[in-house]
């Protein structure tokens, strides 16, 4: 009987006839099939064939919500992943995009009830500039105009809360100037974006920081980063922009593209999303084109092919789960959120697909990530993750 649910259920979910309430049954029902011993090819079909099937359902939803998204939809779909393929595990509506604005509506039930004893409010606009002379202005409460000047270089503060570096005279820069350098940094719930000398534009993430000249030399353009970063640089072949991160040295003329190079993570990550840069790390260089991320590991670099979109979701208010473990989950959540994060017990390797909206309050995340069987509680600055 449950498996003749079971089939009822799927049929009706990759036709895209499923309600709600059906899909988190399907859910459950699938979940308890997990074990092989209870798994009947026969009757059900080859389990990790139906698992694809899920996935490209996933993967169509989201290319439909993208072309006509609904305001009005409650969207959410978590998937995780186990070792062979994709597997729903938590569906809280209809459509593929967390969209925490509405009240989510399920059977009580799929909850875990894991007590929240304290919530923290997502990250925002914040960051420090520290000028040349050692002087700190705090950019989130700093007055909205010129906040600097150097020279010809005047730093203002716009009322988008971007922070602008205008050069009044470029041709009458002087080598000084040039060598006199300002650097920005986004504590851990913080992120920026400031528009440089050359009017490239620059994203910070949480707990990041980019160090600059106030005036570009007259043939290159160098920018030092720590954190994550996603650049805008404007075209210049007589001037090529160099990122140096941590041995990494990244060249562009005029690109799209994101470093990522947190001192927690295990590699350097650029993924490039227009134009063309090199990689140079120890005595190995590699040229990345459109859809390529780049991943530095000592001197080594690989590359490979991704959706570039994914990585830059950060910039556009958005956690992008893609494949990813629940440690690399909560290192996100730990930056953006600024919490401490420690663990109990033995954490399941599942991996999970999904977006989460990063203007969500700590709660609504942890909640939606329940579901998959994973327990929080948090304590003042602190969550405590167990299985």
């Amino acid at each position: 009987m449950q498996r003749q649910k079971f089939k009822q259920l799927i049929n009706k979910y990759l036709n895209g006839e499923a309600s709600v309430e059906e899909e988190q049954l399907l859910l459950e029902l699938f979940d308890s099939l997990q074990e092989s011993d209870t798994w009947d090819e026969e009757t059900m079909g080859i389990k990790q064939q139906l698992e694809e099937r899920m996935l490209q359902r996933l993967h169509l939803g989201i290319r439909q919500s993208q072309q006509q998204p609904d305001p009005k939809a409650l969207y959410g779909i978590i998937y995780r992943v186990t070792a062979a393929a994709a597997v729903i595990m938590a569906i809280i509506g209809a459509g593929l995009y967390y969209s925490l604005m509405y009240p989510v509506k399920f059977p009580v039930t799929a909850v875990n009830k894991t007590p929240v004893m304290h919530d923290a409010d997502p990250g925002k606009n914040k960051a420090i500039l520290t000028l040349n002379n050692g002087e700190k202005v705090v950019l989130d409460s700093a007055r909205i105009g010129t906040l600097a000047k150097n020279g010809n270089v005047s730093v203002t503060k716009a009322r988008d809360g971007q922070l602008v570096y205008t050069v009044e005279d470029a041709k009458s820069s002087d080598s000084q100037a040039a060598y006199t350098y300002n650097t920005i940094s986004t504590p851990r719930g913080g992120q920026y974006q400031v528009i440089l000398p050359d009017g490239s534009k620059v994203w910070l993430n949480a707990a990041s920081s980019i160090k600059f000249p106030t005036a570009f030399a007259a043939n290159e353009r160098n920018v030092q980063l720590t954190g994550e970063a996603y650049f805008e640089v404007t075209k210049n072949a007589a001037k090529p922009f160099k990122v140096s991160v941590d041995g990494l040295n990244v060249k562009v003329l005029g690109t799209h593209f994101n470093i990522m190079a947190y001192n927690d993570e295990d590699a350097i990550k650029t993924t490039l999303l227009e134009g063309s840069i090199q990689l140079s790390s120890g005595g190995n260089s590699s040229i990345l084109k459109p859809d390529q991320q780049g991943i530095v590991k000592g001197n080594r670099i690989s590359v490979m092919d991704v959706e570039a979109e994914k990585f830059v979701a950060w910039k556009n208010g958005y956690f992008e789960f893609n494949r990813s473990s629940i440690l690399d989950i909560m290192k996100q959540l730990s930056r953006w959120y600024d919490m401490q994060v420690v663990y109990e017990g033995k954490i399941a390797d599942d991996e999970f697909v999904g977006r989460i909206e990063r203007s969500a309050k700590l709660s609504r995340v942890l909640h939606i990530l329940e579901l998959s069987h994973v327990h929080f509680k948090v304590e003042d600055k602190k969550i405590t993750v167990s299985p």
